[in-house]
């Protein structure tokens, strides 16, 4: 028999074998009760703002917005520089 058939074989084998190792598992777990009762909801922190124009930045005395920071977007940083709205 050649390696490779003599590995195509074991492979074989051990797939039928965990299977019926598996055969007695699988029933256990299939009849175990599971609570099916729904999760409480949950609470959503403040949503971030959302300034259409730096007009709104500044009105809300948030300006500069730094890349990261809630409310800022990239058209807010027409240049790409990490920095909306600045000075």
């Amino acid at each position: 028999m050649k390696p490779r058939n003599s590995l195509r074989l074991r492979a074989s084998v051990a797939a039928c074998l965990s299977t019926i190792a598996l055969g007695g598992f699988l029933p256990a777990v299939a009849s175990a009760h599971y609570d099916t009762t729904p999760a409480p909801p949950t609470t959503k922190g403040a949503p971030h703002p959302y300034y259409s124009s730096c007009d709104q930045v500044r009105a809300a005395g948030k300006a500069p917005l730094l890349a990261g920071q809630p409310g800022y977007t990239g058209f807010l940083d027409p240049k790409g520089t990490g920095v909306a709205c600045g000075y």
